[in-house]
């Protein structure tokens, strides 16, 4: 079942917003000193490691209604993730709720850290991006995996735009699973072959270049997952984030 938790998930959301129940202290990973990045050095464990970003709201997860929905494959994913990448998500959900979702969606504790909304990085305003060179991470060794086109803006060859998802037990939703085998082959050939992220994603047929149009009313070209129907989805695309 893609459901985690019921309508409860959307008080427990609002405890830990109002100071009550904490999430996992480890997840708070955001560095606010001036010149420093948004994450601390890699661990021992990790280090070397591609670094796989993950956006929260319609990518992993929908949970804007109350109820919590991981998509279908999400434990697969973090299951690969876990033994082969550094996994992070980045969210423009605010500290208690990226805290709450991932406490509720990662059992194992595969998430190494979480970047939330913060003014280091987040306008609020249409076309804001994610700037993958604030994680202080590898440009090489670095993919973002994203619903929202403008979050790619910049640093388009290390990012993989994927349609969204908007909860409930959706029929032949096979986008994480898709994912995870695209990171496999990725690992390794980075592993074996020394193929850098960029390389990798610019030149795998397993995804499709494509003009997507963006909050900003231009058109960015960006790599994306299910070709087939992307383009004509993300044409009526409403960043729920704003």
């Amino acid at each position: 079942m893609s459901r985690v938790r019921g309508v409860s998930f959307k008080q427990e959301y609002r405890n830990a917003a109002k100071g009550g129940k904490k999430g996992r202290g480890r997840v708070a990973s955001m560095i606010s000193e001036a010149g420093k990045h948004m994450l601390p050095p890699q661990t021992p464990e990790d280090k070397g490691r591609i670094c796989v970003v993950f956006d929260l709201d319609e990518t992993l997860i929908y949970a804007r209604e109350g109820p919590l929905y991981a998509r279908p494959g999400l434990d697969e994913l973090l299951a690969f993730c876990h033994e082969k990448t550094e996994p992070v998500v980045w969210t423009a959900g605010v500290k208690a709720y990226a805290q709450t979702v991932v406490k509720n969606v990662d059992k194992k504790d595969v998430i190494r850290h979480c970047v939330y909304r913060h003014k280091k990085w987040f306008s609020g305003c249409a076309g804001y991006n994610k700037d993958l060179t604030l994680l202080g991470r590898d440009m090489d060794k670095l993919i973002i995996l994203e619903n929202t086109p403008d979050c790619v803006r910049g640093n388009e060859a290390n990012g993989i735009v994927v349609e969204d998802y908007e909860g409930g037990e959706v029929q032949g939703d096979m986008t994480l699973y898709a994912i995870t085998a695209l990171l496999k082959d990725m690992v390794n050939k980075f592993e074996e072959q020394g193929i850098t992220i960029p390389q990798y994603v610019t030149s795998t047929p397993h995804l499709s270049r494509q003009a997507i149009p963006t909050d900003l009313g231009d058109t960015l070209e960006i790599y994306c997952l299910e070709t087939s129907t992307f383009l004509q989805s993300k044409a009526q695309r409403v960043n729920k984030d704003l």
